[in-house]
């Protein structure tokens, strides 16, 4: 195992982390009682951003035999607001599942815009189309956060769908 190898295990165990709480909301799609289809979309996106950060994390592997350790916490970062999403996101067990969705939206959505912002601290190459998309997503966001409304959330995950395409 080579140094990259080694300073890549902390995040990708902090992505891992946070993958394990999102499935562990995933039995909720199936109790009725607790189906709330905005938190079921988000849920389900929350799960394709974690996949796709640790697809996006193998191209900054090679790089990180070669950082500082300040560079190293910051490349740490993302993962890290991730994770907070996530514990923020979902409700204990107990908990009703769209009450708890529309009490701690504004928390919830605030620490979304955070962690995709948080991305611009790194060149991926993407096209500008992309990081266009992500500048008016991270503004839809804070919206969201801010009038709290849940056609915003259904416009949230649509948007997210014509960037997952354009990938």
């Amino acid at each position: 195992m080579n140094a990259s190898e080694v300073l890549a295990f902390l995040p990708l165990l902090i992505y891992g982390i946070a993958i394990a709480e999102l499935a562990s909301q995933w039995k909720r799609f199936f109790r009725i009682k607790q189906i709330y289809v905005p938190y079921t979309l988000m849920t389900l996106l929350l799960t394709e951003i974690a996949f796709y950060n640790v697809f996006l994390f193998a191209r900054l592997v090679g790089e990180l035999n070669m950082m500082s350790y300040k560079n190293y916490l910051l490349y740490l970062l993302p993962a890290i607001i991730f994770l907070i999403t996530v514990y923020s996101f979902t409700p204990e067990k107990e908990d009703d599942t769209e009450s708890y969705f529309k009490e701690n939206m504004s928390v919830f959505f605030v620490m979304i815009a955070l962690f995709i912002l948080s991305h611009f601290l790194f060149q991926f190459d993407e096209s500008r189309i992309i990081l266009l998309g992500r500048i008016f997503v991270v503004v839809w966001i804070l919206l969201t956060a801010y009038f709290r409304k849940i056609w915003m959330v259904y416009c949230f995950f649509g948007l997210f769908l014509m960037l997952f395409m354009s990938r």
